[in-house]
Order: C-alpha cells, then sequence, then structure tokens
C-alpha cells in the first residue's frame, strides 16, 4: 500500500473515532441534563407546574379562607372574588403563585407528627387550580428557628419537606397588599391627553398636543410641559392607603368629604396604541377633623369603583396650581441651530453684530461652532463668551409674568437694551428687550417682540451678556520681543 494511501486511511480513522467520542459525549451530556431535569423537578414540593395554566388561587391561613383570587386566562388581569370583590394586585398574586410552584425542598424528615410540624391546622395553605380543573396545593407549617427553614407539605401527602423560608414571605400579607391599589386605574403605556381639574383656584384644564401640553383654561396658550406632566404622574402613581368603605354611599361620601368634592379631576385617556379615548373621573375629599383632632385625612374615589379609598394628602397640592406655575415660562422660542447671527444692542453705542458659523468636522466629527464679529468691525468673537450668550436667550425663562405691554406702561420698564437672534436671510426669529431692574434689586424686567406682555427674569440670566465689542472680540495674542519675552518684558528688563 502507498504512503498516501495509509495515511489517508490513518486520517479516516482518527475521524471516525473522534466522531465515536465526540457523540457519546453528546449522549452522555444529555442523559446528564435529562437526570438534571429530573431531579430538579423531582425537589419541587408540588411537583412540575405550568404557572402560566393557574385559573385560580385560594388561601387559607390557620384553617379560615384568607383569600380567593381567579383569572379566565393568562393574559387578563387577577380579580379577588373572596372576602370581597376588587381588583388584584397582579404582582403579589403572581409571587403567591410563583412561592407555591417553584418551592423546592431541601430535605424531608418522613411522616412525622403534624401537630408538632405545625399541620393540624396549616398555618398556612394555598390551593392552585389549573385550567383542566386539577388542583395543586402547598401546606406550610412551623419555621425552624435554628436556620428560619419551613416545614411543608404538598396537599393531599403526609411526607415532611423542609424548605427555604423565602416562600413563606409571600403569603404574609394583609388584604390591602393584595388590592390593586391604583386610584386612577390606568395601565402601562396608557396616555394621559387631557386634565380637567375643578375645585382648585383657579380650575385649569390641560391639553396634550403630541409631546408639548398646551393650556386651555383658565386661559390659553402654551402649558409648561414640566409641571403638566408632573401633575399627570401624581394621578397615575396615587395609590390607596388604605380601604374606608367598599362602597361610597351618601352617608359614606358625606363623612368622607366626597358628596360635595374638593377637588374633581377629570382625565382623557388613550390606550396603549389606540385611537379610541375614555374617560376617568376621580373625587377628592378632606372632611373637618375630628373634635380635639388636627389630623386631616384625605380620601379618593373613581367613578367605575364602588370603593372609597384613603390617600395621602399630598395629591392636594400636587394639584392646586396658580396661573403661573401653569404657564410656559419658556420666553424665547428659537431654536438655536436655527440662529445665523446674534445683534446686540445698546443705548448710544452702536450694535455689536456676531455671525454664527457650523461646519462639519473634516474626520465626521462633532460639527465646530464659530463665531465672528461682523459689526462695527470685522473681528474674531471670544466663543465662550457669545456662545454662552446664547444659551442664556434661548434659555430665558420668565421669574413671573407682568401685566400687558403698552405704551403706558413701556417707559417704566427701561427697555434699552435689545438682544435678536437672526436665522436664514436675517429672518428674525426672536427679539428680546432688557430693561431696569425691580424695585427688590433682585430681577429685571423683560419683554420678547411679538408677546403682549412684559415678564421679569432674574438678573444672573441677563446681566452677563455682552455690553461692548470688547465683551465680545477676542483680543490678539501677545506678541513676543527678540529675548522671547513680550515687548513689556523687553522694554522693561528690571521687570
Amino acid at each position: 500500500m502507498k504512503q498516501t494511501s495509509k495515511s489517508l486511511l490513518t486520517t479516516l480513522g482518527f475521524l471516525v473515532v473522534a466522531a465515536a467520542i465526540a457523540g457519546a459525549a453528546f449522549w452522555v451530556q444529555k442523559d446528564v441534563s435529562k437526570e438534571e431535569t429530573k431531579k430538579e423537578k423531582a425537589a419541587k414540593v408540588v411537583g412540575d407546574l405550568d404557572r402560566a395554566k393557574v385559573r385560580e388561587i385560594r388561601v387559607a391561613k390557620e384553617g379560615k379562607v384568607f383569600a380567593r383570587a381567579t383569572r379566565p386566562d393568562d393574559k387578563t388581569s387577577w380579580k379577588l372574588v373572596e372576602p370581597i370583590e376588587a381588583d388584584a394586585d397582579a404582582t403579589q398574586i403572581d409571587a403567591m403563585v410563583t412561592a407555591v410552584a417553584d418551592l423546592r425542598q431541601k430535605s424531608d424528615v418522613g411522616e412525622g407528627d403534624p401537630k408538632q410540624y405545625g399541620f393540624e391546622p396549616p398555618r398556612i395553605a394555598a390551593t392552585l387550580k389549573l385550567d383542566d380543573g386539577k388542583e395543586q396545593s402547598l401546606e406550610i407549617g412551623e419555621t425552624n428557628p435554628f436556620d428560619n427553614t419551613i416545614y411543608v407539605r404538598k396537599g393531599g401527602e403526609k411526607t415532611v419537606r423542609v424548605a427555604d423560608g423565602w416562600a413563606k414571605s409571600s403569603f404574609e400579607k394583609t388584604l390591602l397588599d393584595l388590592r390593586d391599589k391604583r386610584v386612577a386605574h390606568l395601565d402601562e403605556g396608557t396616555e394621559i391627553r387631557r386634565i380637567e381639574v375643578r375645585g382648585t383656584k383657579p380650575p385649569y384644564t390641560l391639553e396634550k398636543e403630541g409631546t408639548a401640553w398646551k393650556l386651555l383654561a383658565p386661559q390659553g396658550g402654551p402649558a409648561d410641559s414640566g409641571t403638566a406632566d408632573r401633575i399627570g404622574s401624581a394621578l397615575r402613581s396615587l395609590r390607596a392607603t388604605g380601604i374606608a368603605a367598599e362602597t361610597g354611599d351618601s352617608k359614606t361620601l358625606k363623612q368622607s368629604g366626597l358628596a360635595k368634592a374638593l377637588i374633581e379631576v377629570r382625565l382623557t385617556v388613550a390606550p396603549p396604541g389606540g385611537k379610541d379615548s375614555f374617560q376617568r373621573v376621580i373625587l377628592l375629599g378632606q372632611p373637618a377633623p375630628a373634635a380635639g383632632s388636627v389630623a386631616v385625612k384625605t380620601y379618593a374615589k373613581r367613578d367605575d369603583s364602588p370603593a372609597v379609598f384613603e390617600v395621602d394628602g399630598q395629591i392636594v397640592k400636587d394639584l392646586k396650581k396658580d396661573l403661573f406655575d401653569l404657564q410656559d415660562k419658556s420666553l424665547v422660542h428659537a431654536d438655536r441651530e436655527a440662529v445665523r447671527k446674534i445683534v446686540f444692542e445698546q443705548p448710544s453705542a452702536p450694535k455689536i453684530v456676531v455671525a454664527r458659523k457650523k461646519e462639519q468636522a473634516p474626520d465626521a466629527g462633532f460639527a465646530d461652532e464659530t463665531f465672528t464679529v461682523v459689526e462695527p468691525k470685522e473681528a474674531a468673537a471670544k466663543k465662550w463668551k457669545v456662545s454662552s450668550a446664547l444659551y442664556a436667550i434661548t434659555g430665558l425663562r420668565a421669574a413671573s409674568f407682568g401685566g400687558k405691554l403698552d405704551a403706558k406702561i413701556e417707559p417704566k420698564l427701561g427697555l434699552s437694551r435689545a438682544v435678536s437672534l437672526l436665522g436664514d436671510g436675517d429672518k428674525v426669529l426672536a427679539r428680546v428687550r432688557i430693561g431696569a431692574e425691580t424695585k427688590d434689586g433682585k430681577r429685571r424686567y423683560v419683554a420678547v417682540d411679538g408677546e403682549a406682555r412684559y415678564a421679569e427674569v432674574e438678573k444672573v440670566s441677563v446681566d452677563d451678556l455682552p455690553k461692548t465689542l470688547d465683551d465680545v472680540v477676542e483680543p490678539p495674542p501677545a506678541s513676543s520681543g527678540a529675548d522671547g519675552g513680550t515687548k513689556l518684558q523687553a522694554s522693561n528688563p528690571g521687570k
């Protein structure tokens, strides 16, 4: 046989052996995985159980029914049906289902005395009913104080097992813990599009338009989006701290201050991905404190629920807003990136015009922003100074709004300085006039062209704006003398 043929046969032999070894390893690993899965399933106290198929959970404590919750399928929310009918807190119910389904034993102690281990009756008994009608239950007895383990049994069995104590905590809940405590009862992803609040001074209406909010009442105009978002968030996150009554009859409503609500909130809400909106009404009440007490309780009721909730009184403060709180306090509505020139005007001085240019970096990095003085002379501008001024103007916010800007009031405001932002073709994007100090010396008056009212702004936001040519012109670099020092040093060698 030729050497080449021998080499091929040898190689082929190695491949066959390697394949055989790999195949054997695969089947061994597969057998090991099967064995591990089998042991894992065997370690579960109630056996293998699919949580998605659970349709009911019943919990008893010391032999008495504590709670029962049901759902028609795994896509529907849990409902409490015993001892009351109410929406359930899905997180709490799911935690109990998981505790039953996933609890693993650490060891077993055989068929011990049930009384000794706390099973006459069980401290806790949780039963799960599946979609096929079959039931699986877990019984929890005493806790071992030495290592905090618990004694457990599978329903219908006598064998006592030992498990980690964490499972018990899922059942150490009050009935309130198991209830859905969301007062507004809004699901994740729902969007609040309109907020109407009555009972506050002033009453107000906010409406969302895209990502921004507008104020519809008590007067129209842009709204402070941050304030509007916080109001919506406060209502969405409002939780019951207690249940005052399961049914809000006329007597209960009167006692809770809800017969004539302190505040009424109407929400217009759109579901996730839905176009059709729905309304939700929330009443808030604060009855007079009991005789000899100064504590004021706050109650809430939702239009589609009979229950009266006790809530944190902070929600009343969150909803009480004055007109200034609700108004958009941005004074300049101009896109900084659209600005091509900034014009600074001072009394009895030539105007200063600075051109802004932004070019893409050659290496496709960040675009570089440059500023050049073009009037009253051409010169390089102080980039940091002009850039800061541009940010100050585009971010200018009112600290207070004044009255109507008319010929009578304008001279008293001293609006002698001005800053204008120009876009392409020298189109005026915004013009702000800056005036005198307010009486307390903490603010200045400003007026924005196109606005019918004047405003007050914090002095720090406008007092550092350029006032002279020296404020914006970049000084030339100092020239050097013959010995490498400055000319001043050369002419004053002793210094």
